[in-house]
Parts: structure tokens; sequence; C-alpha cells
């Protein structure tokens, strides 16, 4: 009697922690609105990644600047770290940004809601151990980049082609 009370207490507190933390998570994240990222390759590098087997990774960095007195030193990124997103591109090279969350209580420490987005294009290294693109790194606030599709123009490390920028 006396144990089957106890278990039935402990159900009590194992679901009522449950039904807690369910609620406490609600309300930690904010959802990015959605972007995407359309990847376009050099011929070489097209071939070359074709070739190889290797895909295309989209890397989201989202910070911003904090409130006076909250923050840290997060070198290279702003005082207000709010997390990151990555994303394979699609069979049109196009990464698309939908159901991405960043941190409330961080989101909470900016100076502006309008933070600032890095983006990273990189090979995924499953056919070499090292990236081989070279691409430029757009950086610029989420309003910028919402609801629309950024272009990042790549090429091979090393790749000297005139037509690209």
């Amino acid at each position: 009697m006396v144990r089957s009370r106890v278990r039935t207490l402990a159900l009590v507190v194992v679901s009522g922690l449950t039904v807690a933390c369910s609620q406490v998570q609600r309300g930690k994240t904010i959802a990015v609105p959605q972007f995407s990222i359309a990847v376009k390759l050099s011929e070489t590098a097209r071939k070359k990644l074709q070739v190889i087997h290797e895909s295309v990774l989209v890397i989201a960095y989202f910070d911003g600047d904090p409130l006076p007195g909250k923050g840290n030193d997060n070198s290279p990124m702003r005082g207000v770290v709010l997390g990151s997103e990555e994303k394979l591109v699609d069979d049109k090279n196009v990464a698309t940004f939908t159901d991405t969350k960043i941190s409330r209580s961080n989101w909470d420490d900016l100076s502006d809601k309008n933070y600032f987005v890095t983006i990273n294009v990189v090979s995924t290294r499953k056919s070499s151990k090292d990236n081989l693109l070279d691409c430029p790194d757009p950086i610029d606030r989420i309003s910028n980049f919402v609801g629309k599709s950024t272009q990042v123009s790549c090429r091979l490390i090393g790749e000297h082609d005139e037509s690209m920028p």
C-alpha cells in the first residue's frame, strides 16, 4: 500500500514537472521571418562539385547590438548572439530558411530588434576535408532578407573567373 502511494506520488511529481517544463519552454524562441539564399556557382565550380558528389551548405548567423549593460564580447560576432541555422541547397541551388528559431532571452537583450544576418556559403566537406568554395558573405539587417531571395555568387577557391564578382 505504501509502495503504491509512493509510486503514484512519484508519477504525479514527474507528470507535474513535465507539464511545468513544457510550459516554461513555450515562448523561449522567436521565429525568424522566411528568406532564401540562391547560390550561383561558376561553371567550373558546378562541374567540380557535381563530379565529386559534393553539396552546398548555407549557414545563417543571427546577432545584434546589446542594450546598455547587456551582451558579451563574442568576437567576431556582435554583443548578442541569437543563434545560427544550416540549410543544404535544393536542386535549384536555393536554401530556404522557413522554420528557423532564435533565442528569445537573447532577443530581449537587443538594442534594435532589426538584428543582423551573416550568410556563409561552403561546400559540405563530404568528399574533401576542406571547403572548396570562395563566396562573399552577405551581412545585413533581417529586414533586408525577409521575403526574398538573396543571390550569392561562388567559385572554386583559387579559381580566376573574370565573369564572377
